[in-house]
């Protein structure tokens, strides 16, 4: 459908500049003309329709996991059309995806626009931290960081990798608070700055930002854990089984929820056991 779409736009576009250049125009008019052509000049729409036929020939050997294909496709596509941020964050996915990390970094450097190189980094640096090398993903944040300072997904992601780690927490809530400033209402921002204060032991002050983010994510099991987690350091073991209870249900292989509640569970027996002992 798509396709059909950039075909009648390049069609209309071609018939109005034809149309256009018969007309007699004013200077104003002619101004405007000149930025119409530039914008929608005959070949570079060309070129970009090309660029959309490429990109569906990638997402049908994706869909396939022809990665091979694809990265040919996305390659054409970006021939004809490099400013096709799409594109380029498929073609990330496809180089990580066959373990070229290091291609796929050079390959964005290669990006002209400062914020579309900084969004394909960004794919390359999360990539990368769900892989477990954090040293790596830090690099490449901050690089995107350099490149886009107010990426607010990039600040949070690095701000939540800190705080994952339990490590330069003052740096990982500066960096929230800022993904927060730009995007006040995000779920996964209240979160992760919720789970700053988790980790600093703050744990009344970390409540309020991950009961919000629950509230705005019910089926979040990641989200849900840390609700549990504050609950349990707080002494609400009820509120706490219920929310292991409830990712588990999300997610049966989310294995922190389980042995949570399982210590959970060993330390209510314990408890039972020493008030037994004292009764007896």
């Amino acid at each position: 459908m798509s396709r059909w779409i950039a075909l009648v736009t390049f069609a209309l576009v071609a018939l109005l500049l034809l149309a256009l250049s018969h007309w007699r125009l004013d200077e104003l008019s002619r101004q405007w003309w000149q930025q119409v052509r530039s914008h929608f000049s005959l070949p570079q729409m060309r070129q970009q329709w090309r660029s959309v036929f490429f990109l569906q020939r990638a997402q049908e050997a994706l869909s396939r996991q022809d990665w091979g294909q694809a990265e040919q496709a996305l390659r054409e596509a970006l021939q004809n059309d490099p400013k096709n941020q799409e594109a380029w964050q498929l073609l990330m996915m496809v180089l990580m995806r066959q373990g070229r990390m290091k291609e796929a970094e050079a390959t964005a450097q290669k990006i002209a626009d400062p914020k579309g190189r900084a969004q394909a980094l960004l794919v390359i640096a999360d990539a990368l931290y769900m892989r477990g090398d954090f040293e790596q993903a830090e690099r490449i944040y901050r690089k995107v960081l350099a490149l886009d300072p107010d990426n607010a997904i990039a600040l949070n992601n690095y701000g939540y990798l800190l705080a994952e780690r339990g490590v330069r927490l003052e740096e990982a809530e500066r960096m929230i608070r800022k993904a927060l400033q730009l995007r006040p209402n995000e779920p996964a921002f209240l979160d992760s700055l919720g789970w700053v204060y988790f980790q600093r032991g703050e744990y009344r002050r970390a409540l309020p930002y991950i009961e919000r983010a629950a509230k705005m994510r019910p089926d979040d099991a990641e989200v849900r854990y840390h609700l549990g987690m504050v609950y349990w350091r707080l002494g609400n073991r009820s509120a706490a089984r219920k929310e292991f209870q409830t990712v588990l249900r999300l997610n049966p292989n989310f294995h922190p929820a389980r042995e949570a509640l399982d210590a959970l569970q060993d330390e209510e027996m314990d408890e039972e056991m020493r008030g037994e002992r004292v009764r007896t």
